[in-house]
């Protein structure tokens, strides 16, 4: 295959603005860690998130073991059986080695926060239990996002042997598509993006495209321009023939949906 599906996350993030998320240099490595809230924890999570978690993701990126990091907050599905309250999505300029007490302290250190490595996971762990961790390669990015963006994460079940003509298929015919609809106004951000760690034919989902949207409402809205904008992007495709094909080389598994609450990025 093409691309490496190993632990290297080579990922890179430039800033857009003060009010925008950093994007993701293609390709590159983030890990999405995924955060179950704890009964009646949700105040004292949203208040430790600001006192301890951003903070010591700033003294991460400061520290050069990261370059940016946010959060998003469960919208649909959402309840006792939804699997994540929370993503933790964390984006690293080189291998990530542990996620654990040492990054931590470092982090602590440079930030001259009070409280240990082990007192930070000790103050998670009794707002949240973490579900999985897993590593995503980005393959191709379009615009960006900011704080109170609405992220529809489309998982799609690919055939191992199917992922290159799939990846093919979302950059030839879905990225101009998206660079249209930001273009637009439509959305803020697409990108599409392959597991890479857990990684196989027996994992629920082997890739993830992700639509960013500036409002609930235009995450729910019809896009009634949709086909003109199609036939103006591609004048020389059909679309029905043209999305047969996409059908069959992916199933889309399951759609969330995530709220954009808090980005750190290097100054």
């Amino acid at each position: 295959m093409k691309f490496t599906r190993v632990l290297v996350c080579a990922g890179v993030a430039a800033v857009l603005s003060g009010a925008s998320i950093a994007q993701q240099t293609s390709p590159g490595y983030h890990a999405v860690a995924c955060y179950k809230l704890k009964p009646d924890s949700a105040p004292a999570f949203q208040k430790w998130t600001a006192d301890e978690m951003s903070k010591v993701a700033q003294g991460r990126i400061d520290d050069g073991e990261i370059t940016a990091f946010y959060l998003l907050r469960g919208v649909f599905p959402r309840g006792e059986a939804a699997e994540c309250d929370y993503l933790v999505v964390t984006f690293f300029p080189n291998m990530p080695h542990e996620f654990g007490t040492g990054q931590v302290d470092a982090a602590i250190k440079k930030s001259g926060l009070k409280f240990t490595g082990e007192d930070y996971f000790k103050h998670r762990d009794a707002l949240v239990r973490l579900m999985s961790v897993g590593i995503f390669q980005n393959q191709a990015f379009v615009g960006g996002a900011k704080k109170g963006d609405y992220f529809q994460v489309n998982y799609m079940k690919v055939a191992i042997e199917n992922l290159d003509d799939w990846i093919a298929f979302e950059k030839k015919v879905w990225q101009p598509l998206a660079e249209a609809m930001v273009k637009d106004g439509r959305e803020d951000g697409w990108s599409v993006n392959v597991a890479a760690m857990p990684f196989g034919s027996d994992m629920p989902y082997q890739g993830v495209t992700v639509d960013v949207f500036p409002s609930l409402d235009a995450a729910f809205a019809e896009d009634k321009q949709f086909v003109d904008r199609f036939k103006k992007v591609h004048p020389d495709m059909e679309l029905g023939t043209t999305f047969e094909r996409v059908n069959k080389l992916r199933a889309q598994a399951e759609v969330h949906l995530y709220e954009l609450e808090e980005f750190v990025a290097a100054h």
